[in-house]
This record gives structure tokens, C-alpha cells and sequence, in this order.
């Protein structure tokens, strides 16, 4: 009798122990995630802020930082993307402000930081604070940062797109060619949008979409683009990844008309328009299409634009051996020099463009632009 008592009493405090446990548990899951979600978010933080000191050590006459803010909320999207697939419905949130360093896993690299200049100087002595562990008064909330407004021919919006991993031919550098573009457009005042790797013609029209909704807001608009590209009775429409076109008529309904931008962008009465595109038009199954023609057709901007082509009508862009095309690698340079017309950056990246590939590749462009304007002003 003793002994069944004993194990009842045993079996009771089991129980117990077990229901404490869990209890423990589940009252700590919510601190073990978002400790989690706190680490992931300083890891990516501490990359974009390496990122910045590689840019400044390339350019150090020309590169101006970005927000510790801004910083933040890329990092918050991209940590909410990874989370999505392991733990759907949890929002995101960055608690680390009120406890401890943001930037503790590489606090001495964020002090270097801080010493390049920045496109919000009315923010440094927060982002001191923040990088010193020191809790903030009061830390600006990242999407009420106007990132173009910093500049002084208004403010800058750009929609940047790369498409790489294409079924049939795929191409080295469209996305790297991307997200240097993207990269740089910040580093002289754009906010961007961007995309890579779109799997069909819906996923454009979203993009663009979303990017014409804010065009009326801004005094300059900005659309950039690599990957494939062909022309298709006189209208130049961007390939997706997945498009699966094995007739010519199935271009319209597959590929995105290039044309609809621009006169999206005409639309919105933007100041400056301005239109690049870094298209490859090599695929072989293209070739076979009775219309077919080598190279992109021209497109005239409206008035206040420049459309800007990696290659002339007729030729072909080539995607190159190296991290970027022939042609992105050189504009992304040219941009970098101050107090540079947009013209002038075109016109010296085309000459540069045809004599590193020996006449292969000549950009071309057009342009109505009724003011001048410049990626980098420096007073």
C-alpha cells in the first residue's frame, strides 16, 4: 500500500514537472523567437554596413551613407522573408533599440561608419547613440525617412530590375548588374524599388504598377533594366525568367512592353525621366521568328526624358565575363563623378563601352531633357 502511494505521489510530481516545464516553455517561446529575430536582423545590418565601407573605400570622393534607419528596415524586410518560411504570421519587430547595442556584433566597423558622410547629417547624433549602446530619445521612424528629399533637384524614385535565372539561356549579371544599380541610385539619393528574377509578365506589371502609383510625388523617376529583351513589331518587350515563347505571337502576351513605362511616366508630368536598359537579346530560339531582328528598336522619350540603350539598334548587348555587363559596369563609374550632366555621363559611357569591346557594342541614346541633371552635385 505504501509503496502504490509512493508511486502515485511520484507520478503526481512527474506530471507536475513535466506541466511546469511546459509551461515555462511556452511562456519563453515568444522571447526565444524574437531573440532569434533581434540576431538575424543585426547579422544582415552589420553586412549592409560592411557593404557601405567598401563602397567608401572605391569612392571615397563621391560616396555619402545612407540612414542607420533605413539600414534597419532592409534588414527588417529581409529577415521578415526568411522568417515567413519557418514561422508564417510572425511580424517582425527589432526590440534591441531599448537594451543593448544595434550594432554589437560589429561595433567597430559601425564606427567607421559613422565617419563617411551621410545624405541625413540632422541624424548623426542619434546614430551615435544608437551605435554607442546609448537608448535614443527618440529614434525616426524609418519609412517616414525621405530618402530623395536630400537631394537638390528634388526628390528620386527608381525602379530597378534584374532578370538572371531564365529556363531557357540563362545570363550571368543581370541581377548583380541590379543590385549595384539599386545600390548606387541610394547612395545619391533614390529611393528604389526593386525586382529580380521575375517569373512572369504579372510580377512586372505589379512592379511597375506599384511604381507609378508614386511617380506623382517626385520630381525625378528612374527605370532600370537588364536582362533579356526583343523587339516585337516595332515595340521592345522585357523577357521573364519563365516565359516559355516558342512563337513569335507570343511575345505580347508573355514578355512586358518597355513602351507602356514611358508612357506611364509621361503620364505623371515627372520632371525628368529618365529610362536605361542593359537588355541581352541572344536567346537562339528568338532568332528563328520570321520578324525576328537583331537588337532592340528605338524608343523616343517625351518631353523632360533621356532613354538611354546599352546597345544601338540592330546590335546585340553583351552580358560580359566579369561581376557586371560591359555597359553597367562602366555607367555605374561614370555616375560617380560629380557635377556630371546625365548626358554627359551617357554619352562618355558609350565611347568607353565601344572601345572596351572593340566596336562589338556602341550604346545609343536619346534625349529631350529640358534642365540638366546630375547623379552627384557637389557644391
Amino acid at each position: 500500500m505504501a509503496e502504490r502511494k509512493t508511486i502515485i505521489i511520484l507520478a503526481v510530481f512527474y506530471v507536475l514537472g513535466i506541466a511546469a516545464g511546459w509551461g515555462y516553455y511556452r511562456s519563453n517561446q515568444e522571447g526565444f523567437l524574437y531573440r532569434g529575430i533581434d540576431s538575424a536582423i543585426r547579422h544582415d545590418l552589420c553586412s549592409r554596413i560592411e557593404d557601405d565601407l567598401k563602397k567608401f573605400k572605391e569612392y571615397p570622393q563621391t560616396t555619402k551613407r545612407s540612414s542607420l534607419n533605413v539600414l534597419i528596415k532592409e534588414s527588417m524586410a529581409v529577415v521578415q522573408t526568411q522568417f515567413d518560411g519557418i514561422a508564417p504570421g510572425v511580424v517582425i519587430k527589432f526590440r534591441s533599440v531599448n537594451d543593448e547595442s544595434i550594432v554589437s556584433e560589429c561595433s567597430k566597423e559601425a564606427r567607421r561608419w559613422l565617419k563617411i558622410s551621410s545624405l541625413f547629417p540632422e541624424l548623426y547624433e542619434n546614430e551615435v547613440a544608437i551605435i554607442e549602446g546609448v537608448a535614443p530619445s527618440a529614434v525616426p521612424n524609418p519609412s517616414e525617412t525621405n530618402i530623395a528629399g536630400s537631394s537638390n533637384q528634388g526628390r528620386r524614385i527608381a525602379l530597378v530590375i534584374g532578370n538572371s535565372k531564365y529556363d531557357n539561356r540563362p545570363l550571368k549579371n543581370p541581377v548583380n548588374d541590379a543590385t549595384d544599380m539599386s545600390n548606387a541610385l541610394k547612395q545619391v539619393g533614390f529611393k528604389v524599388i526593386e525586382l529580380y528574377d521575375a517569373n512572369d509578365r504579372a510580377v512586372i506589371e505589379k512592379a511597375i504598377s506599384e511604381y507609378s502609383n508614386q511617380l506623382k510625388d517626385y520630381d525625378v523617376g528612374l527605370v532600370y533594366y537588364s536582362g533579356h529583351g526583343i523587339e516585337y513589331q516595332g515595340r521592345n518587350y522585357f523577357i521573364p525568367v519563365r516565359a516559355n515563347i516558342n512563337d513569335e505571337e507570343e511575345i505580347p502576351r508573355q514578355g512586358f512592353d518597355a513602351t507602356q513605362i514611358v508612357e506611364k511616366m509621361s503620364r505623371n508630368n515627372i520632371k525628368t525621366s529618365i529610362f536605361i536598359i542593359d537588355a541581352c537579346r541572344n536567346v537562339p530560339v528568338f532568332s528563328s521568328f520570321k520578324s525576328a531582328k537583331q537588337g532592340l528598336a528605338m524608343m523616343q522619350g517625351t518631353t523632360g526624358s533621356i532613354v538611354a540603350f546599352s546597345a544601338a539598334p540592330g546590335q546585340v548587348a553583351l552580358d560580359g565575363n566579369e561581376r557586371n555587363s560591359p555597359y553597367t559596369s562602366v555607367l555605374l563609374k561614370q555616375m560617380q563623378t560629380p557635377n556630371k550632366k546625365i548626358e554627359d555621363v551617357i554619352k562618355d559611357t558609350a565611347k568607353l563601352v565601344s572601345e572596351k569591346t572593340q566596336g562589338r557594342q556602341t550604346p545609343w541614346y536619346n534625349s529631350s531633357l529640358v534642365g540638366d541633371f546630375y547623379f552627384v552635385s557637389k557644391q
